[in-house]
């Protein structure tokens, strides 16, 4: 061993430099150099913080920052997911990793707990998050869908508590439907057909802290989260074509079913600008109507549920009220809420959250490829360090929140003040901590996937590759490249076969030649103006395609 390590010294910078640009996200832009510079760090800075839990035994990618490296837990259970979105495009053994860490999690009736503690323990927590599994069916299709490893879900895994005597396994696949069965079901919809919230969804703060505690628990029975709905639109369609993937029609027809009804349920609820948060009960009504939450607005574009016009309106609000007065991203409220527990403009309360701006950017792109630019550009680390650069924290890692425009302190992460009337809900500050963690990192390697609307489908995948300027995005899976006439990409998922890919968004008179593995091809374009094509993929060879102007 230790010959195998004195040899080649003089050669381990370089070497150890060159093995970290193979297996990424890259991105290079026209006149911005800056951009890959990002992307070659975030990669790093993501790769380099997977740990390994040796309870569950498994690689994992905690969310790190207070929450690990102060209070003490992993958690919550859907940031690891997060976190590993970006890898299904680079290092496919993340995802699966992952992915068997959260099954393990997995209670006997679908549910996924908040966090863990300790060696394996479930942490003591009042949180009963409404989301978590949507996460696990998200994370799950998308990579199944990206890569064809449908051979991943026959793995057998013994859920929580894992050790425990004569606990049967179940496939990762049979994990998966239980996942459903439990949102489906159990968490199901409240009366007004939307997804309900529990005590809390996404947002930790939607309840808990907000909410008179002599009521939560109504809350937690009768709440409704217009944002869980709106996610739900988007995920269930997703589920249900990975469903369709693995020939489960009825299973499929069932989720998407579900989408739908979750998507005509949050239309619903357009307050005017935007659409609502979430109702609590029959005395405290509904949130959200006078002042915006950025949470559930994305995922109303992405899942389909506002109109053409709702997005119109939509957007022109988010710009104004959210994305206009920040240089770092959008803020998650319109204006500061007297009831939230922390002061204006931190955390909760108007904060920057880059894990919800990720939604807003793919979001934005699908509506209008500049502005989705636009707001990826500024919650990059480039740009906190150019609008604030005398806060050491944002410049090569940050928090998962920072304080807004809102805030007396724009630009740093959250601490008590010493007088407020306000009550201190942790007993720590986010300045005890206010690197490593994960969402600032991960979100802007997953973004470069979504600027270009990229969607999996059962037998291939719709892109939207136009751009401002001249790209190259690559990454092991998937790439594109526009450069002068030519415009091109390929396509290398794990399984050999034949792929069909609709690119939409593009004038495609202008180009006069398609080529496909260097053949030439017929430009199929289809009474929707989308360029059809067709081909196949090997083992050793990715599907290749190229349009000359």
């Amino acid at each position: 061993l230790l010959s195998k390590y004195k040899s080649g010294l003089e050669d381990q910078l370089s070497t150890t430099v060159h093995a970290w640009q193979k297996n990424r996200i890259s991105f290079t832009v026209e006149d911005e150099s800056w951009v890959d510079r990002e992307l070659l760090w975030h990669n790093y800075y993501l790769r380099s913080n997977l740990t390994y839990d040796d309870f569950f035994k498994n690689k994992i990618l905690s969310q790190g920052h207070v929450y690990q490296y102060v209070i003490g837990f992993q958690g919550a259970a859907r940031d690891p997911m997060q976190h590993a979105l970006p890898f299904i495009y680079s290092e496919p053994e993340i995802v699966k990793e992952i992915i068997r860490y959260s099954c393990k999690e997995v209670m006997e009736d679908g549910s996924i707990p908040y966090g863990i503690v300790g060696s394996g323990v479930i942490m003591p927590a009042a949180y009963l998050p409404s989301d978590t599994e949507l996460w696990l069916l998200w994370l799950a299709s998308e990579y199944v869908l990206a890569t064809r490893d449908a051979a991943f879900l026959e793995e057998q895994i013994t859920t929580y508590p894992i050790y425990k005597e004569g606990l049967p396994q179940r496939s990762i696949q049979e994990i998966l439907n239980v996942c459903y069965g439990h949102l489906v079901n159990t968490t199901g919809t409240g009366k007004h057909g939307l997804m309900r919230l529990s005590n809390g969804d996404w947002n930790d703060g939607a309840v808990m802290g907000f909410v008179p505690g002599d009521q939560v628990e109504e809350v937690r029975i009768h709440g409704e989260s217009v944002l869980n709905a709106s996610f739900t639109s988007y995920v269930l369609d997703l589920y249900g074509t990975f469903l369709e993937y693995m020939g489960e029609e009825d299973r499929a027809a069932a989720s998407k079913s579900v989408a739908e009804g979750q998507k005509m349920a949050v239309r619903e609820q357009w307050a005017g600008q935007w659409f609502k948060r979430q109702w609590l009960n029959d005395s405290l009504g509904w949130i959200g109507g006078d002042v915006m939450w950025l949470e559930p607005q994305p995922w109303a574009i992405i899942g389909g549920a506002s109109t053409e016009e709702q997005t119109k309106v939509l957007v022109n609000s988010m710009n104004k009220y959210m994305r206009d007065p920040s240089p770092i991203g959008a803020m998650l409220h319109s204006e500061s809420i007297e009831a939230m527990p922390v002061p204006a403009g931190t955390l909760t309360n108007g904060g920057v959250w880059p894990s919800i701006n990720g939604t807003l950017i793919w979001a934005l792109a699908n509506v209008d490829k500049s502005l989705g630019w636009d707001e990826w550009k500024k919650n990059t680390l480039a740009y906190h360090a150019e609008a604030y650069p005398d806060i050491w924290y944002g410049i090569w890692s940050g928090p998962d929140a920072y304080n807004s425009t809102l805030s007396d302190l724009p630009g740093h992460t959250y601490v008590s003040p010493e007088n407020s009337d306000k009550e201190v809900l942790s007993g720590i500050n986010w300045t005890d901590f206010p690197v490593m963690n994960m969402h600032p990192h991960a979100w802007p390697l997953y973004d470069v996937v979504k600027l270009f609307g990229l969607e999996f489908t059962s037998d291939g995948f719709q892109i939207n590759p136009s751009f401002p300027k001249n790209y190259n995005f690559d990454s092991p899976l998937i790439s594109l490249k526009k450069e002068g006439n030519s415009l091109g990409g390929k396509y290398h998922p794990v399984k050999p076969g034949e792929w069909k890919i609709i690119v939409q968004g593009m004038d495609i008179s202008e180009y006069k030649n398609l080529t496909v593995n260097g053949v030439a091809a017929v430009l199929n374009v289809n009474g929707k103006g989308e360029l059809i094509i067709q081909g196949s993929s090997t083992m050793d060879s990715p599907l290749k395609w190229e349009l000359i102007k």
